[in-house]
């Protein structure tokens, strides 16, 4: 039609990350904590999510991947990650044994994130590697671990965010997930998500 233009990019989905067949939903909605993340960010189907089951509240578990192998060193303060993560200035990543301090992100590439850190992570970082959003700069604890799967994918707005989750899938496919589980997430839902690796 006169005076529309349509040249919009379409969302990539990537299709059967899990045998949905096996899929069992939580019962009722759940409020998503935006706190970090942006009116308008879109998030993706099967992204982890620690659900706060008494009280129907959920959180985004912020896992990255190492897209490029990381050398620890005193001049060594940036990390490339896999897109799709929606890391935050000033968060605490970590792997258990090393953490840092994000002090700056550039998502100018298209491939990864380049995530500035305050100082030396600490520890080499292979490509895969997952990093998780940590409670302290330590990297010792996971903040949020993971409980659930966001059902389809969502898009954030400045109202009140309603969530569908999936408790129990099967058949998982580790890499065509936008956001990975770290080890603390596959430890937490053994018995209800079966991962093929």
């Amino acid at each position: 039609m006169a005076g529309y233009d349509y040249h919009l990019t379409p969302q990539v989905e990537k299709e059967e990350r899990y045998d949905v067949s096996t899929e069992e939903r939580r019962r009722g909605p759940y409020v998503l904590d935006i706190t970090n993340l942006n009116v308008g960010d879109w998030l993706p189907s099967f992204a982890p999510i620690s659900a706060d089951l008494k009280y129907k509240k959920c959180y985004l578990v912020r896992n990255m991947k190492v897209y490029e192998a990381y050398t620890t060193g005193d001049t060594a303060l940036t990390i490339k990650v896999a897109k799709g993560s929606f890391p935050f200035v000033g968060m605490f990543i970590g792997n258990g044994s090393k953490g840092a301090t994000v002090s700056a992100i550039d998502k100018s590439n298209s491939s990864f994130d380049l995530l500035t850190i305050a100082a030396a992570f600490g520890a080499n970082l292979a490509v895969g590697d997952v990093l998780f959003e940590a409670k302290t700069v330590t990297g010792a604890n996971q903040k949020y671990i993971a409980n659930s799967a966001l059902y389809g994918k969502f898009q954030v707005t400045k109202d009140v965010n309603i969530v569908s989750l999936i408790r129990e899938a099967a058949e998982i496919e580790p890499d065509k997930l936008d956001i990975p589980f770290s080890s603390n997430d596959k430890s937490n839902m053994t018995g209800w998500f079966q991962f093929n690796e």
